[in-house]
């Protein structure tokens, strides 16, 4: 077992947060905890990953905090995790489980956030539907007006028309 964990194809590692640092989100749009990869090639290292891994997330969102450790240091940290006779698993699995927890408590207050501005964009979207209606309506009673208004112009002219057609035939008579 020790040697799935230890071997450069493992792909273990613990979540911690940092303290000052700000929150960073991976390509899904969730909190991207920081993690402590404990490979072969990279013992101890940190990095952000998305929080999805584990489920097969495609979104491949990975950024390294820590610069690569030199071939003494990366040899130390071996050496010392080798020396344990409790297996690594066992303490990163722990971790594992608290950090966990913490993710899902941040995804769920990030996805209730989410969930709040969907209904208030909702609620913001039915109120400009309501607008919007109510202005076709208004629109239209205007263009009404302005037919009424133009039928009652046409209406005058002919009027006049007659008054002066009447007024040239009184007076040739």
């Amino acid at each position: 077992m020790e040697s799935r964990i230890l071997s450069s194809s493992s792909n273990l590692s613990h979540r911690s947060d940092g303290e000052g640092e700000h929150e960073r989100f991976c390509y899904c749009g969730l909190p991207s905890p920081r993690r402590t990869s404990w490979t072969r090639m990279n013992p101890g290292r940190r990095f952000y990953g998305c929080a999805r891994y584990r489920e097969g997330s495609k979104c491949k969102y990975f950024k390294w905090i820590d610069a690569k450790f030199s071939d003494r240091a990366t040899e130390v940290i071996l050496d010392l995790l080798d020396g344990r006779r409790q297996p690594p698993s066992t303490f990163v699995d722990d971790l594992d489980d608290v950090d966990s927890k913490q993710v899902e408590a941040s995804s769920a207050n990030y996805l209730k956030n989410e969930v709040s501005k969907q209904a208030e964009v909702s609620s913001v979207n039915y109120l400009l539907k309501n607008e919007v209606s109510r202005m076709k309506i208004e629109r239209k009673r205007y263009q009404m007006f302005i037919i009424v208004l133009f039928c009652y112009i046409a209406y005058l002219i002919i009027k006049c028309k007659a008054l002066e057609n009447k007024k040239k035939f009184l007076q040739l008579s």
